[in-house]
């Protein structure tokens, strides 16, 4: 079982959610998450290792906060139109 799979704890709906997201990333703008999408993708970071480095951590956790920002200004159906994409 690999790191995603492990975070997902065996559910393949998770894992495939967590792949796309990490496809996502590797097309975002910018470029340190690009670059860990990518040493994710090719094997040579797990993400639990890119999540505790001040790197790319730092620059997750930036990401996330816009997001939550984002989603906590949403309505009660964009919110559940977002979910229903995963």
């Amino acid at each position: 079982m690999d790191d995603l799979d492990d975070i997902a704890d065996g559910d393949p709906r998770r894992a495939s959610a967590l792949r796309d997201a990490l496809e996502q990333i590797g097309r975002s703008n910018n470029p340190l998450l690009r670059e860990m999408a990518a040493a994710i993708q090719d094997g040579h970071l797990t993400l639990r290792q890119a999540a505790n480095t001040s790197t790319y951590g730092d620059e997750m956790t930036q990401s996330f906060r816009t997001f939550w920002k984002a989603y906590q200004g949403m309505t009660t159906q964009e919110r559940d139109d977002l979910a229903s994409r995963f």
